[in-house]
């Protein structure tokens, strides 16, 4: 049966009815609001619409945070304060008629990479975003690993250099600190003023140097641009092989805006797992870059909330059993 997934975001939200194929038959999208009541309804209404003429079995969140999938309720989001501590299965399961689920939005994103992309032949997934922060989830023998309390898969708050920039989390150098987009813009003012001669230094006296523009000047052959790059891909690297050491997965998934980058980033990654992670580990894994884009989102969070049969899952936020 169809399912509906919805990508709730700081600034917009995104809801797909998706077959349970993995095709998306409807979506629609909004803008965030800015308080609780119309944050609800404005989730509400947008399931309503979205699978309006459509038959659906259920509906799965995928919201930023620390979610507690026993309680189906947002504990903690930093991006999204507003959700927190809703009982969203109650709250919204009376209006819109239906079964309702919540989930971690870099899980659900990483669910469906598993079964719709790039991890859709393995059964051992590490699917990392890279975007304003760093999140990720991990797949073993075809389960979700959410841990005892629903709040594994931090990824980008390893920690890969003890002495480095502080967190937001308050820990000093964890991943998100060095490969992220804002790690990445951080870090072009700093090479900027180190070589102010390059195309990267001289935008910088003009104006705020962002992401995109270290991007097109490392396409051009910027040196400044592409050692931040570099540099930001070596971390992502160091960061990568203890995950391969510590899950021995088939396939790591770069998704997020950063990984845009593509080879700029992901050569001196995959350079950095061949050096640190262990033997056999390291000659299994294959890192690219993830196929789902955008959309990973609401098709992860819709096959959450169906089981393998294609039915839906009443209550349990689960995924199918391999």
């Amino acid at each position: 049966m169809n399912a509906i997934g919805v990508d709730v975001g700081g600034t917009k939200i995104a809801a797909g009815v998706v077959s349970p194929q993995g095709k998306i038959l409807n979506e629609v999208r909004c803008h965030t609001p800015a308080s609780r009541e119309r944050l609800l309804s404005s989730i509400a209404a947008a399931i309503r619409e979205v699978g309006s003429g459509y038959e659906v079995g259920g509906v799965c969140l995928a919201v930023p945070g620390f979610v507690s999938t026993r309680e189906n309720r947002v504990v903690t989001a930093p991006n999204l304060e507003i959700i927190e501590g809703i009982p969203l299965q109650e709250e919204l399961g009376s209006r819109v008629g239906l079964p309702v689920t919540v989930e971690n939005d870099a899980n659900a994103a990483a669910w469906g990479e598993f079964r719709f992309g790039s991890g859709e032949r393995c059964e051992h997934l590490v699917f990392v975003t890279l975007g304003t922060g760093v999140g990720g989830g991990v797949i073993s023998h075809g389960v979700l690993l959410r841990g005892a309390q629903g709040a594994a898969g931090e990824l980008g708050h390893v920690t890969v250099q003890a002495t480095g920039p502080r967190c937001s989390c308050g820990n000093r150098g964890c991943l998100e600190t060095l490969t992220s987009g804002t790690a990445i813009r951080r870090r072009a003012r700093e090479v900027a003023s180190e070589m102010p001669h390059s195309a990267l230094g001289r935008l910088a006296v003009e104006r705020d140097v962002l992401g995109e523009d270290v991007l097109r000047l490392a396409r051009r052959g910027d040196e400044a641009a592409l050692r931040v790059l570099r540099e930001a891909g070596r971390w992502l690297g160091i960061g990568l092989a203890a995950f391969v050491n510590i899950f021995n997965p088939e396939v790591i998934a770069i998704g997020g805006g950063v990984s845009e980058a593509g080879e700029l980033i992901l050569e001196p990654a995959r350079r950095e797992v061949w050096l640190r992670a262990r033997s056999p580990s390291r000659e299994l894994v294959r890192v690219h870059e993830a196929t789902l884009g955008p959309e990973a989102g609401v098709l992860g969070a819709a096959a959450l909330a169906r089981d393998e049969e294609g039915a839906c899952v009443l209550g349990t936020g689960g995924a199918p059993e391999p």
